[in-house]
């Protein structure tokens, strides 16, 4: 595991998501995800891997869900425990404060129908594990959704909003990049290598999203009413086909667990 301590100021990160460029991250994201949930949530449990402030766990509670927030930082946990209180859904969520390593001992194999993994792969230094060890608390049919950067998008973002030719050459290749909001290096993904690690991990990809095709270049930092709701349609419509969401700024990836997962975690 990186040291994440550097990505533990809750209140920036709470402040990015009120943001429009959040917005749009963490609605897009979750709009994709709705439509693959079970229909039947009474009895049905979900787990946020790097929960963070703990959006993708309201929605999820929202809808009946019991949620299990996981995260490394105790501050990040803290601001999600308050944001279940303020949309009075605390009775449904309970929290772990702990590395994503830890999940085969934290739990059963089989735990959960739904895992949300947003925006964490980018910090860890085998995120092939930890997807593993996602399907491995997955239960047959489980939906697992995973949103990374998209090492397309970066390049995108460096030639057109930065104008800097030099480093959107470099992250042609590149296996990180700097992250805007903490100024520290994050990892990259190409789809084929997110497709590749849901097939080493027993999971059937059924659906990839592009997550801001075109947002980040429209010169309107912040949106409000029906602007923001004509650019999330077409950020929608445009995600969904592959020539768009390849050039987008994250890639979702939503898959399922076509088997039981085995009582033992098989060690690569």
């Amino acid at each position: 595991m990186l040291d994440t301590s550097r990505f533990q100021d809750a209140a920036k990160y709470a402040a990015y998501l009120k943001t429009t460029a959040g917005r749009l991250r963490a609605e897009l994201a979750w709009e994709n995800l709705r439509h693959f949930l079970p229909c039947h949530v009474s009895t049905q449990c979900a787990l946020d891997v790097g929960a963070g402030t703990g959006f993708a766990s309201v929605q999820l509670a929202r809808l009946g869900f019991a949620v299990v927030l996981l995260d490394g930082s105790e501050e990040m946990l803290d601001a999600a425990r308050t944001q279940t209180e303020t949309d009075g859904v605390a009775e449904r969520a309970s929290f772990h404060h702990a590395d994503a390593s830890r999940m085969p001992e934290l739990f059963e194999a089989g735990a959960f129908d739904v895992v949300v993994c947003h925006n964490l792969l980018e910090y860890l230094e085998d995120p092939s594990r930890t997807v593993c060890d996602i399907a491995h608390v997955l239960r047959k049919d489980g939906v697992l959704s995973v949103l990374v950067r998209n090492r397309t998008g970066e390049v995108l973002r460096a030639a057109i909003k930065s104008g800097d030719r030099a480093l959107a050459t470099a992250n042609l290749s590149a296996e990180t990049v700097v992250d805007p909001l903490f100024g520290e290096p994050v990892r990259v993904f190409a789809p084929a290598e997110v497709r590749d690690m849901m097939g080493r991990a027993g999971l059937e990809v059924v659906a990839e999203h592009g997550v801001r095709v075109f947002s980040d270049y429209i010169g309107a930092e912040e949106m409000a009413g029906e602007f923001f709701r004509s650019v999330f349609e077409l950020e929608l419509n445009l995600g969904a086909r592959p020539e768009f969401a390849a050039i987008a700024r994250y890639l979702q990836v939503i898959a399922r667990r076509s088997a039981a997962p085995s009582s033992k975690r098989t060690e690569q």
